[in-house]
């Protein structure tokens, strides 16, 4: 179990005060670097947050803060934003990549799976799909657009009228 007794002062959540680049001169409460690698014995959040491979944060949370809570709390701060933006988009390509791989290597064999992993392959599944490509519109949508279309022409009709009496 995560002794959380270390990421608090009191009874407040540290989140600048675990970080080495962030305290100034005392570093007593200093867990870790955010740095990409290790530095000055301060293991690399970072490092730690690509390792556990988890896309819901909450095993990370969990084993490397002081769990859930904290981790939201730390996520919520500003400075904290641009780096856990990072390492998300680059944990998700790192997942997609993995993925990929294996795909790959299916496609390679003989089993009854490799003809859908070549079609995946071909067909770039793991691209955006374009969303101007969509199937046929929903009863809802119909029946927004011919209200749009509706408040065009008379607005239109009005205009006509206008035009015509002066």
């Amino acid at each position: 179990m995560n002794d959380v007794s270390r990421y608090k002062s009191g009874t407040a959540w540290l989140t600048k005060g675990i970080f080495y680049e962030e305290l100034l001169a005392d570093k007593s409460t200093c867990l870790y670097t955010l740095k990409d690698t290790d530095h000055m014995g301060y293991p690399s959040l970072y490092r730690l947050y690509m390792e556990t491979n988890d896309p819901t944060e909450w095993k990370f949370a969990t084993t490397h803060l002081g769990g859930w809570k904290h981790w939201e709390m730390l996520c919520d701060c500003t400075w904290f934003k641009p780096y856990v933006e990072r390492w998300r988009r680059e944990l998700e390509l790192r997942m997609k990549s993995q993925a990929l791989a294996r795909i790959m290597a299916e496609a390679k064999t003989s089993n009854k799976e490799s003809f859908s992993a070549n079609k995946y392959l071909l067909e770039k599944g793991w691209e955006p799909k374009d969303s101007s490509k969509r199937g046929r519109p929903s009863k809802d949508d119909i029946k927004q657009a011919a209200r749009e279309e509706l408040q065009m022409n008379n607005r239109i009709s009005e205009d006509f009228d206008r035009i015509l009496r002066n």
